[in-house]
This record gives structure tokens, C-alpha cells and sequence, in this order.
């Protein structure tokens, strides 16, 4: 039993990330209070002071997430001067009710817009609404703006001290259990899919997939870990892990098929099921050898996330606005923000910035529409459970303070643990800590969380509705583009391994290409995620897993090539295989492309002679990568373009 409880923890929270992401929270917010606490003897601090503290101090200690103390240190003063601003421009307007909506929704727009530079950025539109809606409510005058840039400052120091010296990030150190926690779950996968032959009940492979949906993430948060540095010593070290891990994915994908009802049917399906654990086994043993040889400071300086985005612009390229997403997504962001600020004061003339919130944070972190309207229909459900416990707790309690402010930290500390794992279950504890909080400062009623719920409620609605009816991402076409976009990072991978032999400027471009690969394949993965959560959208997971297994074969095959002729020019065989592949990937990207030239005879029969011709490619690894390729796009010419999901409409 303690194992089966290790185990479970390990998979929702492996190398305890979260954990520890939670205890600098808490601390961070204990600390920002004490000081201000402290600072209220010589400077009186009004109660505005208190709660933008508070709420700032949260915001420091999750949203900033650069990789270095001196980025940390930078984002926190750039958001800083963000929320003052925010704050000093809705002070200015004073009692103009349209002058402070104004003010809040030009915020709300370029928070969003602020997402296409990086994750620094981001950040900073994060903090910077937050700090709108918080002097939305507030009201404070201009004179306290002094106390309130003070306020600023005290959080963000708090927490880059807390972040950097009292509970330091340590990559190198999260790294490695992140990868010893994944290798645990792929072995328990591994026993899991093999006892599933003697014994098929349904239950037993409702488990294996849901330990299979957390061996996916905890991959996928592997690789986050990983530099992004292209060149230098470290390189070489981040490309072999990154082929380790994609090689247990696919192992996964490939065990979890043939164990499959459909697969176990075959007559030998118990053969190939013992075939794709051993290689499942054997992708363990490769990953654990591959991180035991890195230096112990590697990943140094590395993290989930953080920095800005290289390359990026503030706005879309002329001609392309109404077409750029980012956009598309501020624009839907800011008009659901407008009609929950006019639907929020219609029900409440005090509390109408809880459906402000919730209609700005279902767009965080979306890239479409079903993302939007999961995140929604999350949010709306955990405001009703945590409503219901809140109010029990706080009935339970009466106001006692000990109790009281445990409970609160524990809810904090929820919030933060749950972040990655359950959206639902965050807002359940977010809901459960505003009704304590009420609790204890003597302003709590049913009523009250009753109306949280319908401001809630107003604000998850408009954002589906402009996510649905203003310039709307459909969520399977940005599968598609997603592929698409996948498809021709891989086709400029390709033709720069080609030019090797004859150009010496195509060597420099392979790193670059590598990476845009990488980032096609992580973006692939986030337009899925609507399509992995119960909120499907009549999509079934057959069909989600296969054009994910796809997506994984292409990546996998592009690592293969990278690394195979990373340092040495192909053979004149190679590249014309190369060329051959890319014509073919660039067919399937234009309209129509897997239409009557990949499906007709002369089409066939030049794929029978390029994979005749790739059979006698004497290098093992670039054959096999060749023959991935071919393989995936005879699959896409004969389910057509669209693929597994086909093209059902916006959402």
C-alpha cells in the first residue's frame, strides 16, 4: 500500500516539483506579510497595501520562472513597473467608471498580446492585470501610490530572495528526479501492460491508460528541462537525452497499441505486446545510462521555463492580423472581459472583477478554442465544488484564527500543487481560501460565495462565447496547422542536412533547424491537449492517440537524422533520400497535396523505388529515420490531408 501511494504521488508530482513549488509559495506570501507587518510600525500601511502584497507576492513567486537570478531579478522589476503603471493609470481616472473599464480592458488586451514575447513578458501582463483589477476594486487615490510602489517592490525582492537563496531553484538536482520518477512510472506501466494479457477487465486498462497519461507529461517535462542551447559542450549531452526520451515515448505508444483491446485480438498479439515492453525496457536502460553520464551540473542554469522568446515581434506581419492567433486570442480575450464587466455589474456593483478574472484566465495558456472552453467549463465546475466546501469549512470554523489561517496556507499550497495537475481542483482550492479568508476578517456569507459562483459563472461564459463566435480558432484545424507547421520545420531539417555535402553555410543552419522541429513538435502537442481532457469534443481517443503517435514518429525521426549526420556530410544516396522525403512533405503541406499525386500509380511507384533505395542506405540509424518518414507519409496520403481528426467545424 505504501509503494502503490509512493507511486501515485511520484506520477502527479514527479521529483516533487510541486512540492517544493508550493513550501516557496506559502513562504513567500508569510515573509511579504511579515515585512509589511514590520514596516507598518514607522510607515502606516493602509489595507489596500495589505491585500496587493499579498495577491503580488503570489503572482512573483509562480509567474517568474527565467532561468538565471539576474533574468528572475529583471522580470520582477519590469512587472513591477507594469503593475505600478496599471495601478497609477486607473488612480489617475478617479471616479470615471469609463475611464477605469477603459483603462482595465487596454490592459487586459496587451497582457495578452504580451504571451507572443516569451514567457518574461507574459509574466509581466500577468502581474500587470492583476495589479488593474486589484485598483479596479480598490480605488486608491493617488496619494497612497508612493506606499503602493513600495508595496511593489517589497514582494518582488521577498520572493527573488525566497526563489534564489531560501529555497533556491536547483535544475540540475529537479532534473534528475524528474527522470528517476519517469523511469519508475515506465517500469509500473511496463508490469501494468504485461498482466493485462492474463487478465483484460476493463478497470485494470482504465488504469494503464491513466498511468500512461502521466508517464506522457512527466516526459514531456523531461524535455522542458532541457537547455536550449544549440551549439556548445553541452549540446551534444542535451541531443542524446532528448533521443532517449523520444524513444520511450514512442516504446510507449507502441506498447500501449498493441496491448490495446483492437491490437489483442491478433493472433500474435501476445508476442508483439512482450516485443514493445522489451523495447520499453530497453529505452529505460538507455535514458538512465544517457543522464548518468552528464555532468552533475547539467542541466545548468535550465529550468521549465523562462526567458523571452528569440526572435520575437510585438505585433503580426502586415497583412497577416486578422490571421496571427496570438491576436485573435487578445481580441476574444478583450471583448469577453467587456460583456463579463457589463454582465458582472448587472448581478454586483462591488464584486464584478470575479467575472473580469475569470473571463481573462480561461485565455491563459490557450492556443484555441476547445483549450478556452476546457478551461472554462474546469473553471466553473471547481468554483462550485470549492464554494461548497468553503462554505462548510468556514460554518465548521466560526472565525478561529489558528485554524483558520492553517487551513488558508493549505489552500495556498493547494493551488500551487494542483497548477499542473488539476485546473479543476486549483480553482476548488482557490474558492476554499477566499471562503476562510472571509471567515476570518468577519465578512463571510453563503450569499457571498453564491455570488462568486454566478460572477464566475458570467465570466467562463463570455470567454466560450467570443471563443466561439469572434474570429474563432477551431480547435481541429489548429491541429492541423500545428502538424502542418511540424511538417515543414521537419522539410527545412531535411533539406539542410542535404546542402551538408556541398555547402558548408547548411551546417550552421542544422542546429536552428533542429530546433524549430523541437518547437513544431511542442506546439503539435499543446493544439492536442483539448482533445486529451474529458471534455473531447466527440473525438475519439483512438483517433487523438494516432495522430499523436504520428506527430511523435516525425520528431523521432528528425532526432535521428540530426544526430546521425550531425558531424559528417551524407553520402550522395543520403542525400538524395533526403531531397526525395523533403519534396514529399512540402507536397502534403500545399492544398490538396495528399490528393491525386500522393495516390496515384507513378506516385506509388516512385515511393516503392525511394524505399528500395533508402533498404540499401548502409547507416542503420539514418535508414531506419528514412523509412519512419516514408512510412508516416504514405499513412497521411491515405487518410487525406486533414488526418485522423478531419475538419469538423470551429470548435
Amino acid at each position: 500500500m505504501t509503494a502503490t501511494l509512493r507511486l501515485y504521488l511520484m506520477s502527479l508530482d514527479p521529483g516533487g516539483v510541486g512540492f517544493r513549488m508550493g513550501l516557496r509559495v506559502m513562504l513567500t506570501l508569510a515573509m511579504v506579510c511579515l515585512v509589511l507587518w514590520a514596516l507598518d510600525h514607522w510607515i502606516p500601511l493602509h489595507a489596500p497595501s495589505y491585500v496587493l502584497g499579498m495577491i503580488t507576492a503570489i503572482q512573483s513567486a509562480i509567474q517568474v520562472r527565467d532561468r538565471t537570478r539576474a533574468d528572475r531579478a529583471l522580470t520582477r522589476f519590469y512587472a513591477a513597473l507594469g503593475g505600478f503603471a496599471a495601478i497609477a493609470g486607473i488612480a489617475a481616472a478617479g471616479a470615471s467608471l469609463l475611464r477605469i473599464d477603459a483603462l482595465l480592458l487596454v490592459t487586459v488586451f496587451l497582457a495578452t498580446c504580451a504571451r507572443r514575447l516569451g514567457p518574461r513578458w507574459q509574466a509581466v501582463g500577468m502581474f500587470a492585470f492583476m495589479c488593474a483589477v486589484v485598483g479596479s476594486f480598490l480605488k486608491a487615490p493617488e496619494a497612497q501610490l508612493p506606499q503602493i510602489a513600495l508595496v511593489l517592490g517589497v514582494s518582488g525582492l521577498v520572493a527573488h530572495l525566497v526563489q534564489s537563496y531560501l529555497m533556491p531553484t536547483r535544475p540540475p538536482r529537479a532534473f534528475r528526479r524528474v527522470v528517476t520518477a519517469t523511469t519508475d512510472i515506465s517500469r509500473q506501466l511496463r508490469h501494468m501492460l504485461g498482466t493485462l494479457q492474463a487478465d483484460q477487465r476493463d478497470l485494470h486498462w482504465k488504469e494503464a491508460l491513466g498511468l500512461a497519461r502521466r508517464l506522457r507529461s512527466d516526459i514531456r517535462m523531461c524535455l522542458d528541462y532541457l537547455p536550449m542551447q544549440l551549439e556548445g559542450p553541452g549540446a551534444e549531452a542535451t541531443r542524446a537525452v532528448t533521443l532517449r526520451l523520444l524513444d520511450l515515448q514512442l516504446a510507449l505508444e507502441s506498447a500501449l497499441y498493441c496491448a490495446s483491446s483492437q491490437a489483442s485480438r491478433r493472433p500474435d498479439a501476445h508476442a508483439a505486446v512482450a516485443r514493445q515492453l522489451q523495447t520499453m525496457q530497453e529505452a529505460e536502460t538507455g535514458l538512465a545510462t544517457a543522464v548518468a553520464t552528464l555532468p552533475a551540473t547539467f542541466p545548468d542554469g535550465a529550468g521549465p521555463a523562462g526567458g523571452a522568446a528569440a526572435g520575437a515581434t510585438p505585433w503580426p506581419e502586415r497583412g497577416q492580423w486578422l490571421e496571427d492567433p496570438q491576436l485573435r486570442i487578445a481580441i476574444q480575450a478583450t471583448l469577453a472581459c467587456a460583456i463579463a464587466m457589463v454582465g458582472g455589474r448587472l448581478i454586483s456593483s462591488d464584486r464584478w472583477f470575479w467575472a473580469v478574472l475569470a473571463a481573462f484566465l480561461v485565455f491563459m495558456n490557450t492556443q484555441n478554442t476547445g483549450a478556452v472552453t476546457v478551461r472554462a467549463l474546469n473553471r466553473a465546475m471547481g468554483t462550485l465544488a470549492g464554494i461548497v466546501v468553503g462554505i462548510g469549512l468556514a460554518t465548521l470554523l466560526g472565525g478561529d484564527l489558528y485554524l483558520t489561517v492553517l487551513l488558508v496556507a493549505l489552500s495556498v499550497f493547494g493551488v500551487v500543487y494542483l497548477a499542473r495537475i488539476s485546473y479543476a481542483g486549483m480553482n476548488i482550492c482557490i474558492n476554499v481560501a477566499i471562503a476562510l479568508a472571509y471567515g476570518l476578517v468577519g465578512i463571510f456569507t453563503p450569499r457571498l460565495l453564491v455570488l462568486r459562483l454566478e460572477e464566475t459563472v458570467i465570466g467562463a461564459a463570455a470567454g466560450i462565447f467570443c471563443a466561439l463566435a469572434v474570429l474563432p480558432i477551431g480547435t481541429h484545424r489548429a491541429v492541423e496547422q500545428a502538424k502542418n507547421r511540424l511538417r515543414a520545420a521537419l522539410q527545412e531539417l531535411l533539406e539542410a542536412l542535404a546542402g551538408v555535402a556541398s555547402d558548408d553555410a547548411a551546417r550552421s543552419s542544422v542546429p536552428s533547424a533542429a530546433r524549430a522541429v523541437d518547437l513544431a513538435f511542442a506546439a503539435v502537442l499543446n493544439a492536442y491537449e483539448p482533445f486529451r481532457s474529458v471534455w473531447h469534443f466527440g473525438t475519439s481517443q483512438a483517433s487523438t492517440d494516432e495522430g499523436l503517435r504520428r506527430s511523435y514518429l516525425l520528431a523521432h525521426a528528425a532526432h535521428l537524422l540530426e544526430h546521425a549526420l550531425r558531424y559528417r556530410a551524407p553520402t550522395p544516396a543520403e542525400a538524395q533520400q533526403l531531397r526525395a522525403v523533403a519534396a514529399r512533405l512540402q507536397a502534403v503541406q500545399d492544398p490538396g497535396g495528399t490528393g491525386d499525386a500522393e495516390a496515384s500509380a507513378a506516385a506509388a511507384e516512385r515511393r516503392f523505388a525511394e524505399r528500395q533505395a533508402a533498404a540499401a542506405i548502409p547507416d542503420e540509424a539514418v535508414r531506419h529515420a528514412l523509412q519512419i518518414l516514408s512510412e508516416s507519409l504514405e499513412e497521411d496520403g491515405a487518410k487525406g490531408r486533414v488526418g485522423p481528426l478531419g475538419d469538423r467545424g470551429s470548435v
